[in-house]
């Protein structure tokens, strides 16, 4: 498999090299997080050209039922936006790029989704969409565990809310967009935005231990 050199940070990294190691006679499904975001944010692609055909006293519905968090803060720009600069992000050759709280929670929405797709998909289907799974189940709550820093954005907003700033601090609710995806607060140009990072994070982290 070739190197990748599309840099979208997560809590590990979703660029390492794979296995070269395959054995034809005796082949085994291996997940791939690079292609499993990917084929989702593409994916979406198609989802949004979609929904600009749609009447719009039926879009909200739609929404809902596609992203029903994120689309507690954004419509169908928003969102698309959002969709299109993570997609930019995980294709931006040798720059790192870092989520906040409103990216993280429209991609976990969509990886929701393509999960459930692929779930409820017979055996051919399955393997055109991860052929490398070959068939077999995404466990979904390992890859969350894995590559996801934290899913505070699903918290309640009440429970969250009466949270003090120590509590938050100690949980690890330091990102200053989680307040507003919490609420349902539409983004802001900025915050629709990814920040890109100055130098890779994993040789950052490697090198302080």
């Amino acid at each position: 498999m070739g190197e990748h050199i599309t840099l979208l940070y997560l809590k590990e990294n979703i660029y390492l090299p794979l296995p070269e190691i395959f054995d034809p006679t005796d082949p085994e499904p291996f997940f791939d997080p690079y292609n499993f975001i990917i084929q989702a944010l593409v994916g979406d692609r198609d989802i949004f050209h979609g929904l600009k055909q749609e009447e719009q006293e039926k879009l909200v519905e739609k929404l809902k039922v596609l992203f029903p968090h994120a689309s507690n803060y954004g419509g169908v720009k928003i969102l698309n936006d959002i969709s299109k600069r993570l997609l930019e992000g995980i294709v931006e050759p040798r720059i790192w790029y870092k989520m906040n709280a409103y990216q993280h929670c429209y991609l976990y929405d969509s990886l929701v989704a393509v999960t459930e797709d692929y779930s409820y998909s017979d055996l051919e289907q399955r393997i055109k969409i991860y052929p490398e799974m070959m068939g077999a189940d995404i466990d979904f709550n390992n890859f969350l565990n894995k590559y996801f820093f934290n899913t505070a954005f699903l918290i309640d907003s009440n429970r969250f809310n009466e949270m003090d700033s120590i509590d938050k601090l100690q949980q690890g609710f330091n990102d200053p967009c989680l307040f507003g995806v919490i609420n349902g607060l539409t983004p802001t140009k900025d915050e629709i935005k990814l920040k890109q990072l100055e130098n890779d994070p994993f040789k950052e982290n490697n090198s302080d231990n």
